[in-house]
């Protein structure tokens, strides 16, 4: 009995002394588990805030160049107005040119005198090309 006895004892304490072994080894274990994570979540941290900085570099940038675009469809409205109020005072200028020379050639070929002019040119014109015809 004493060698089952010894046995029991033996395996008690190989068991104890294996449990505390175990024990300090998980600890040592679970720190560097934790000390890994950390790092992990340290450098994704890191990773995130570059990833941000970098959207919002592209940010800026898209809305420098829509700015950008947004000048020069302004600048280009602005051509076509200018250009499009320029033939409108042509067209305005013309118009007002031709009333004015209708006003002035119909009063001028409205008058009797004028007219009786004309019409003895025409005929004495007629007549002449008549008698050279003869």
């Amino acid at each position: 009995m004493e060698s089952h006895i010894f046995s029991i004892i033996t395996a008690l304490i190989s068991g104890v002394i294996t449990y505390l072994v175990a024990r300090s080894g998980n600890k040592k274990d679970i720190e560097l588990v934790k000390m890994q994570n950390n790092a992990d979540m340290e450098k994704l941290m890191n990773q995130h805030k570059i990833d941000i900085e970098a959207m919002k570099e592209k940010h800026k940038l898209e809305l420098e160049l829509k700015e950008i675009e947004q000048k020069y469809k302004l600048e280009i409205l602005k051509l076509e107005n200018d250009n499009e109020i320029k033939k409108t005072t042509e067209i305005a200028n013309n118009e007002s040119m031709n009333t004015a020379t209708n006003q002035i050639f119909g009063s001028i070929f409205g008058r009797e005198v004028v007219q009786e002019q004309i019409d003895n040119a025409i005929r004495e014109a007629f007549n002449k090309t008549k008698v050279k015809g003869e």
